[in-house]
């Protein structure tokens, strides 16, 4: 079984999003995330966004230096 590209946009976007709303919620700025990540500040900027189709492994990595479980990035956000 495949993602479709629309599929894939839409969980990029959903990550991207938790991303966001998690550093914020943490008063960390991209840059200050960037720094745990070892990564450029534009690159937390395209993930965010869902631009930026990362490796597994860089997820792990996001949650860790953000202090939660990756399935708070992954999952959509109940409203």
């Amino acid at each position: 079984m495949k993602f479709s590209t629309k599929e894939k946009k839409a969980l990029l976007l959903t990550i991207g999003e938790n991303i966001k709303r998690i550093r914020k919620s943490k008063n960390m700025t991209q840059a200050d995330l960037a720094f745990l990540l070892d990564a450029y500040p534009d690159k937390v900027g395209r993930t965010e966004r869902g631009k930026y189709d990362f490796k597994i492994s860089s997820l792990f990595l996001i949650a860790k230096g953000m202090e939660v479980d990756i399935c708070d990035l992954l999952l959509k956000e109940k409203t």
